[in-house]
């Protein structure tokens, strides 16, 4: 039986449980945003204008395959097709369902997606943004275990309205490696846990969800690293310096090439650079410092 879920400000009917909390929903409430339901994908799209390995990108429509997993089939911002593989577990299609499919509907609706994690600060947001592995999820994790409300792990979501950027709660669930839950102290036996790569797992870690409404977005954190083994460095980007952080780290930006909607795009960076103040931050690749890191990052909360 379907449920309905209230996640990245859309109410969501799925025939695939969500790692969310469902919602009620009455039979004369108001129809889903949002439909993900098991069926028939096409096997390419009649016209993309844009082919990766995996995926075909089209104004209006979206075709991810994964061998083994499922493909996905996105339409119009409105509706998730999936078609697994024969024996394929529950959790392998939900990583490719909440990353790359839902990034694209997001993209299709016109939202403005970072690759990035985000905390809650005293009622408004902050967020941690850079390539994969550079710590966004280890940060939204520690910081959430400080106490700070969980917003999002990995596909960020942020609306501009009358030009204000807010963030967008997503799934109340963290990835993280094991050698993270270490120095959080966490215990992965107790956690669902699934292979990434090739002899490796990553495991997923419930969280509270701390907002259920788009909280107002103050900063910015781009994360980096460096050789050196001791020095963090947060450095305050200017006016022309902000704009090209937030467009590198759009989530899956190839999408966009093919589903349409960069002018949109590049005016949501435009407005999120100029109303939020955004660092680059330089950590060491080597020995997180996650601690040290956090402690500086906290100063620089508005």
């Amino acid at each position: 039986m379907n449920k309905t879920y209230y996640i990245f400000g859309l109410n969501i009917e799925s025939a695939i449980p969500l790692p969310a909390a469902p919602v009620s929903q009455s039979m004369d409430g108001p129809a889903p945003d949002v439909i993900i339901e098991f069926g028939d994908t096409p096997e390419k799209l009649a016209k993309p204008k844009i082919k990766g390995v995996r995926y075909q990108s089209a104004p209006g429509e979206f075709l991810l395959r994964v061998d083994g997993v499922a493909s996905y089939y996105i339409q119009e911002g409105r509706r998730i097709t999936i078609q697994p593989e024969p024996g394929v577990q529950e959790e392998s299609i939900l990583i490719f369902l909440m990353g790359s499919a839902i990034g694209a509907l997001l993209h299709q609706r016109k939202i403005l997606v970072l690759h990035a994690g985000a905390i809650a600060v005293k009622n408004q947001s902050v967020i941690f943004a850079g390539h994969s592995g550079i710590g966004k999820s280890t940060l939204a994790a520690g910081f959430h275990q400080r106490g700070y409300p969980f917003l999002a792990d990995d596909v960020c979501a942020i609306a501009v309205t009358d030009g204000k950027p807010t963030v967008i709660p997503g799934f109340p669930r963290l990835k993280l490696w094991a050698d993270v839950l270490k120095k959080l102290d966490t215990d992965k036996n107790q956690l669902q846990s699934i292979r990434w790569t090739q002899g490796m797992e990553k495991y997923f870690l419930p969280v509270a969800p701390g907002h259920d409404q788009p909280v107002p977005l103050t900063s910015v954190f781009i994360l980096r690293s460096s050789n050196n083994k001791k020095i963090i460095e947060i450095e305050t980007l200017q006016k022309s310096e902000k704009i090209n952080p937030l467009i590198t780290n759009t989530y899956r930006m190839r999408f966009l090439e093919g589903l349409g909607g960069k002018i949109d795009h590049f005016q949501q960076c435009a407005a999120v650079a100029a109303k939020t103040s955004v660092y680059r931050v330089v950590r060491p690749s080597t020995g997180f410092l996650l601690e040290e890191l956090m402690n500086k990052l906290e100063e620089k909360f508005q």
